[in-house]
């Protein structure tokens, strides 16, 4: 038999893909591609992929919802209007005084302060009308009104969940208002009509808390802002007795006040300055005085006693009476001018004695002169030629003054220094002094406080001619609303469905390890993908020659066909491709892990080579648990492992097949062996395919799972290629990069590619330029 060389070459005219030009001699052939960011369309990808989980999942959360909505949420609402206030203000009231405040009683008070605004405080009322001293007597009044209700089913906290309470919204309201007259109270429940009994027991309720609850809880307040008024008052009073004993223990006034002015410190201050100022007025006249003095006693050249002698005037008791008066008028001068102003009356007429005086001793001196006509003598007083009669006079006059002058000095530095004196003392004494004062005005700050809280509490118990109105209709039916209508129940139910089936089926999607898609196998190698092969449910169906040579062979007669014809064009696409990139005479198909549909690939693409034209070998080496015979309805006897263990000898391939037609031919396994690993790295698989390879046009070769074990590693070295199975759905990521690192380990160059299995729609694409399979017609065979 003439074997035909060029058939594994290749017929067909189309150009290689780029992706199947992808070089296998570097790096790793497992390199996954790690995206920057998730596209919209990988999420959309996803979504499509877990379609069912999420339809269901958001079915089930949506149905979920509406239940809960009908159960749980659906309600009905109403809103009613209360006036809480008078419209008009109620006007000025008598006031009081602070004689009244302190005698006012215990009891409740009757005398309204000076006040001309009513307006209420709406927001502490609505915290009033929210309280549990409102909403737990109605709640209670509630449950003992409806039998149906009970406090497990209906608790006091979801009865304050269905009641809102606020200011009525309009143009001149605004949020912070409170000076709103009618409020807003909204309230929800499960049943219309005992919505319609709860907010006319609520209406009840408020209008009596206006007539009795508001009333007495103003009168507590208002007791309690009348004994801490009595306490204020009596705290002041110990304050003002405490700065009168101060006062009289250290002899002051004020000695610095904080409050107004006056103080002594201030009159002292100012006490010192006239001191000072008249001191300083006296040096000025001492220093005249002296001036005038001294050119008198130039001019005499003697002492005043001298003077006194020669004028004798010392012997006159005229003369010494008058001095003596002089004296004595100076020395009270001195002590008034110390103690008054210098324009005083009593200063004025003590100036004008001493003046008369003055000139009564200056008229007794000269009378005394002239009487006596006594001349001045030369060893006391020295003259050039004579000196006049009234020298004399004026030089005792000038030392009278000055004498004067000088205790007046005196007088008034001893005044100036107790005055300082009494200023360090008055500074001393106003610490204490003025603490006491804050005290007393921080009281009084307190009392005033107090003051305006109980002129405001006596203006709502004045207001009690109003009482609260329902504005609203309450039987009105029509204003009872739904509160979640049910469109909007099921808008959500939609959104919540959609939203938790998307999340799950995404959170689905992102933790599984398969292969999922083909892109997702081409983004983790370096391989070409070689083929897409899709979903199949059903198979053709075979009849069988069986040719003993010893060795049980199973040629091809006939092929019912089973399977789609877009599952059996994808093998005429892989063959082409395989053609494409050089496929040699030996091929194993291999794959990571069992179940990933390696066996139905390597028997279809036999089936596609040998409809091609190729006499093709299908040799079953899962020596394991063989699986080739099942997909074809075979016999498995007289195998791959009764030939490698010499059971069966090798037969004549020419002679066996020269008067056969079979175009495919199948060996079978034969039966399970515990080491296959030692049968094919043996010399009888060597020259097994040494034998077959001219007797074939091509050989394919099933193994078994290539992380699973070894012998398949010995396998794929010892023929020409090799091709890679994957199952979408099936293959894990974590066993499909072991199976490739297995090919980094010397086995790169038998790698071929990657055929994809289980994949749902093929690609019209690849069924364009390629024949379309041919099936055999059925004839008479045996099926074993």
């Amino acid at each position: 038999m003439v074997l035909n060389q060029n058939h594994y070459s290749g017929s067909a005219k189309e150009e290689i893909p780029e992706d199947f030009k992808t070089s296998n001699k570097e790096g790793s052939l497992f390199q996954p591609i790690t995206a920057d960011r998730i596209t919209i369309a990988e999420l959309f990808l996803g979504i499509k992929r877990r379609w069912r989980t999420a339809t269901l999942v958001g079915l089930a959360v949506g149905a979920a919802f509406i239940g809960y909505y009908y159960r749980s949420l659906r309600s009905y609402q109403r809103t009613i209007s209360v006036q809480v206030e008078a419209i008009k203000p109620l006007g000025r009231r008598p006031g009081t005084t602070r004689e009244l405040i302190k005698n006012l009683p215990e009891a409740l008070p009757s005398l309204p302060l000076l006040s001309g605004e009513t307006t209420g405080d709406t927001s502490t009322l609505i915290q009033i009308l929210k309280s549990d001293l409102v909403l737990r007597p109605l709640y209670d009044k509630l449950l003992e009104a409806d039998p149906e209700l009970d406090s497990k089913s209906y608790t006091y906290e979801s009865f304050r969940r269905s009641i809102k309470i606020e200011p009525q919204e309009s143009g001149r309201f605004r949020l912070g208002n409170t000076s709103s007259k009618i409020i807003q109270i909204t309230f929800s429940f499960s049943n219309k009509d005992k919505l319609k009994s709860a907010l006319n027991l609520f209406a009840e309720k408020i209008i009596e808390f206006n007539e009795k609850e508001k009333q007495q809880q103003i009168f507590q307040n208002l007791r309690y802002v009348n004994q801490e008024i009595q306490k204020t008052l009596s705290q002041i009073d110990d304050l003002e007795d405490q700065l009168n004993r101060f006062r009289a223990a250290n002899q002051v006034l004020k000695p610095d006040s904080i409050i107004g002015s006056g103080s002594d410190i201030g009159l002292y201050q100012k006490q010192l300055d006239s001191l000072i100022a008249k001191r300083n007025e006296n040096v000025a006249n001492i220093e005249s005085v002296q001036q005038t003095f001294d050119s008198i006693n130039s001019q005499l050249r003697m002492t005043p006693a001298e003077a006194l002698v020669a004028s004798n005037f010392s012997t006159s008791t005229n003369y010494t009476n008058l001095l003596r008066n002089l004296i004595d008028v100076e020395k009270k001068l001195t002590e008034e001018i110390s103690k008054l102003q210098s324009d005083a009356p009593t200063v004025r007429s003590l100036e004008e004695e001493r003046r008369l005086i003055l000139r009564q001793i200056k008229q007794a001196a000269q009378q005394i002169a002239q009487r006596n006509q006594l001349p001045m003598p030369k060893d006391l007083v020295p003259y050039r030629s004579s000196v006049e009669e009234g020298l004399i006079g004026k030089y005792i006059e000038a030392k009278v003054e000055l004498e004067s002058l000088k205790r007046l000095d005196a007088e008034l530095s001893r005044q100036i220094d107790a005055t300082r004196q009494e200023l360090v003392r008055l500074t001393r004494l106003s610490n204490p002094y003025r603490k006491i004062e804050q005290r007393i005005a921080a009281a009084q700050e307190s009392l005033r406080l107090l003051l305006q809280t109980r002129q405001s509490l006596q203006l709502q118990i004045a207001q009690q001619d109003f009482t609260w109105r329902v504005l609203s209709d309450i039987n009105d039916i029509e204003q009872y609303k739904v509160t979640i209508p049910l469109l909007m129940a099921l808008a959500i139910a939609l959104m919540l469905g959609t939203a938790s089936g998307v999340i799950l089926a995404l959170i689905l999607d992102s933790i599984d390890s398969r292969f999922l898609e083909v892109e997702q196998v081409r983004q983790n190698t370096r391989l070409s993908i070689v083929g897409q092969i899709p979903l199949a449910r059903e198979f053709d169906q075979y009849s069988f020659t069986r040719l003993e040579t010893p060795l049980t062979l199973w040629g091809l007669q006939h092929q019912l066909a089973g399977a789609t014809p877009a599952f059996k064009e994808s093998f005429y696409f892989l063959l082409a491709h395989l053609e494409q990139l050089g496929l040699q005479r030996t091929l194993a198909v291999t794959s990571a892990q069992s179940g990933e549909g390696r066996t139905t690939i390597a028997a279809y693409l036999g089936l596609a080579a040998a409809t091609s034209g190729k006499r093709v070998l299908l040799v079953d080496a899962n020596l394991r648990q063989p699986g080739l015979h099942q997909v074809f309805g075979i016999a498995n006897s007289g195998g791959l492992t009764e030939l490698l263990t010499g059971v069966l000898p090798l037969p004549n391939w020419f002679s066996c097949l020269e008067t056969h037609s079979e175009k495919l031919w199948i060996l079978t396994g034969g039966q399970p062996h515990p080491e296959p690993t030692s049968l094919l790295s043996s010399s009888h698989w060597q020259s097994f395919l040494a034998s077959v390879q001219p007797a074939f046009d091509l050989v394919i070769v099933d193994t078994a799972p290539m992380v699973q074990y070894a012998e398949t590693n010995r396998l794929v070295a010892s023929v020409d290629q090799a091709l890679f199975v994957v199952r979408l759905g099936k293959t894990k990521r974590e066993m499909f990069a072991k199976a490739l690192k297995e090919y980094d380990l010397g086995l790169k160059n038998k790698a071929m590619g990657i055929v994809v299995n289980g994949v749902r729609a093929a690609k019209q694409s690849q069924m364009e330029g390629l024949p379309v399979l041919s099936s055999f017609i059925p004839q008479s065979a045996a099926m074993s």
